[in-house]
């Protein structure tokens, strides 16, 4: 790319991204930003998650409240990523938790209490999270921050694998799979140093990899991270004048449609798709996509935010290639998502899961739980909340008609039913309150 030698960033001197860079969050990954640097302990045992089971109720569920252990209408599982407050002195600064996500709305259910699986041990600060999936496996992987690792949890062997490490640091990253390859794109270019210097593309294709354990640690061989062209709109080669006047370029929004990745950003470049199969970028629309963050799949559609932390919209979003010679075609249509004729306003943090549900979360910090570190001197929180309301919407394959009957009818993607789960978490190392993702594997 014709790049100098790549300068080394400061984790702890890193600027703090702008109300620009914060308004564009992606609601279906965690991103681990900067977090205060505040102390803990290194233990391997956190007495919090030994502690007795909160007290359990059974009880008639007039409000749609429920607990992850359910009677009935136990459905597809999700799992937890939490950041523990005391993270840059501890080296296993993530707890994951499984959580039951309930696919109907049950009649008597028992309240009860989270339950750590396992911890990761890596960096904390500037990490994304996502899930991939595959005939074969199902797992949740961490990428970025300082030094750019990368932290892979097997759901189904309960393994902590270590994975290639970025050729470029990324702070955050956008993560995106397709199938066993996992594509990071740096979510904040950089001109000048890392972290988010060039490459700010790359893949991981874990199709062949293979899962190593030495003295107890295991480890991936037979991948690594390989760079990728970036978006031809990110122009790497500037003039000195250019260097003074730096763009400030964020990813806005972007969505996984067949084969291609859909990118824009918040400058006036219009779409741009990454066709993973001829490993090409093409530009497909002179407008931005009309979504914020990450547009989720929802059967044939999509569900997206229509403005930062605003309601949620549906997008029936085509891509077509008329040959080989012509750049694909985008096409997207909107379909407004409404319960009893009311937008639904989920919030930034919401995926979709099968059979027509999608779930919106919140993390919240327990005040009545501050304690006071004994070293430190300073107050943190030892429990969280996590609330998740699931909605069942009408089959969307139901929408499946002609664009011309589409406009003339204005249809929209109707919510049939909500309901509600509040779960609790609990740690000795406290947890930090921006620093969470909740993934469906």
């Amino acid at each position: 790319m014709g790049r100098g030698k790549r300068k080394t960033g400061d984790l702890h001197g890193r600027v703090k991204p702008s109300k620009e860079l914060e308004e564009s969050e992606d609601p279906d990954q965690i991103q681990m930003g900067v977090l205060e640097v505040v102390g803990g302990g290194d233990s391997d045992e956190d007495r919090a998650d030994g502690d007795p089971l909160m007290q359990e109720t059974e009880h008639l569920n007039p409000t749609g409240i429920v607990g992850d252990e359910l009677d009935e209408g136990q459905g597809r599982s999700a799992y937890l990523v939490a950041c523990h407050w005391d993270w840059s002195e501890y080296s296993k600064p993530y707890a994951v938790y499984k959580v039951d996500v309930a696919t109907s709305y049950p009649s008597r259910v028992k309240r009860k209490r989270l339950h750590r699986v396992t911890r990761l041990a890596t960096v904390a600060g500037g990490k994304t999270f996502t899930s991939v999936r595959s005939v074969h496996r199902a797992r949740i992987i961490g990428v970025g921050g300082d030094p750019g690792d990368t932290v892979i949890f097997d759901t189904k062997t309960k393994k902590v694998i270590h994975g290639p490490t970025l050729n470029s640091k990324k702070w955050c990253p956008v993560l995106t799979t397709v199938g066993d390859k996992v594509y990071a794109l740096s979510k904040t270019p950089s001109w000048l140093s890392d972290p988010d210097f060039p490459p700010w593309f790359e893949v991981l294709d874990l199709s062949k990899a293979k899962v190593v354990t030495v003295d107890g640690c295991s480890h991936l061989e037979g991948c690594a991270w390989i760079e990728l062209p970036h978006p031809p709109c990110l122009l790497w080669k500037l003039t000195p004048f250019g260097y003074m006047m730096l763009p400030v370029v964020v990813v806005k929004s972007y969505v996984l449609v067949d084969t291609y990745i859909l990118v824009s950003f918040n400058q006036l470049w219009g779409t741009y798709a990454f066709d993973t199969n001829s490993v090409e970028w093409h530009k497909v629309d002179n407008k931005l996509l009309p979504f914020f963050g990450r547009a989720t799949p929802h059967g044939s559609l999509f569900l997206g935010l229509s403005k930062h932390n605003g309601p949620i919209n549906a997008y029936r979003i085509n891509v077509t290639t008329p040959d080989k010679d012509h750049a694909p075609n985008l096409s997207i249509t909107v379909l407004p998502v409404k319960y009893m004729d009311n937008e639904v306003d989920a919030g930034p943090s919401f995926f979709s899961l099968e059979d027509g549900c999608f779930c919106s979360f919140s993390f919240s910090l327990d005040s009545c739980s501050i304690t006071l570190h004994p070293k430190k001197r300073e107050l943190f929180p030892k429990e969280a909340h996590l609330n998740l309301r699931t909605y069942q919407t009408e089959n969307p394959s139901s929408l499946e008609v002609q664009e011309e009957t589409l406009l003339a009818v204005n249809p929209e993607v109707a919510v049939c039913s909500q309901w509600e789960q509040a779960f609790k978490i609990c740690s000795s190392h406290g947890f930090c309150p921006s620093a969470f993702a909740l993934l469906s594997v």
